[in-house]
């Protein structure tokens, strides 16, 4: 449950002058994490975050889709991907969990353990939905809320997908990865809030 609702907002950052962004305002934090969570750009620019930001699984990925030219060998990638992707709980299909503005349903159910690090599960009923699930979920398991928080949608584009699927597909995977930031900014205020 997050402490406030999204807002529009304009970018403080010089570098995204100019973009549209959204600020989530998340008062109960620790103060070290306040200036990360309270301000967390979610910037549409491609040009804001190289792939040496992201983190080391997420790189890994976006480099291996980076090398294949063909639009419809990274489309077979996708479905590589869904193959791996471990089997989520029947239980775990709730509505708090699903990710809204997908042709698609699918559903993402964040874990943090006490490493600190966020794990993740997903599930969809579609196998090329599953597959770029299960892209953010190998991305992104096993990364602190910081580094979730940290990735900027534009790495989106960095995978080159973008002619691989339909406009509604990559407006979708867009929507998991927002939803997977706005679960791990639930976990950071529900954290902050018991201790």
């Amino acid at each position: 449950m997050l402490a406030a609702a999204p807002s529009q907002g304009t970018c403080l950052r010089s570098r995204h002058a100019g973009c549209r962004t959204q600020f989530v305002a998340a008062p109960v934090v620790r103060p070290c994490l306040q200036r990360l969570v309270r301000r967390q750009c979610v910037c549409m620019s491609t040009a804001a975050q190289k792939v040496s930001d992201l983190p080391g699984s997420l790189q890994k990925i976006v480099g291996s889709f980076q090398m294949v030219p063909d639009p419809m060998a990274r489309y077979k990638q996708l479905l590589f991907y869904a193959a791996k992707l471990p089997p989520m709980a029947v239980e775990q299909h709730q509505p708090e969990n699903k990710v809204e503005g997908c042709v698609s349903q699918v559903w993402v159910v964040p874990e943090l353990r006490d490493d600190g690090k966020v794990y993740w599960t997903a599930d969809s009923d579609s196998q090329l939905t599953k597959g770029l699930a299960a892209l953010l979920v190998l991305g992104l398991n096993g990364c602190s809320p910081a580094e979730i928080l940290s990735v900027q949608p534009g790495f989106i584009e960095m995978l080159g997908l973008k002619q691989s699927l339909t406009p509604s597909r990559n407006n979708g995977f867009l929507n998991m990865f927002l939803k997977m930031q706005k679960l791990t900014l639930g976990l950071l205020s529900s954290t902050n809030g018991s201790s």
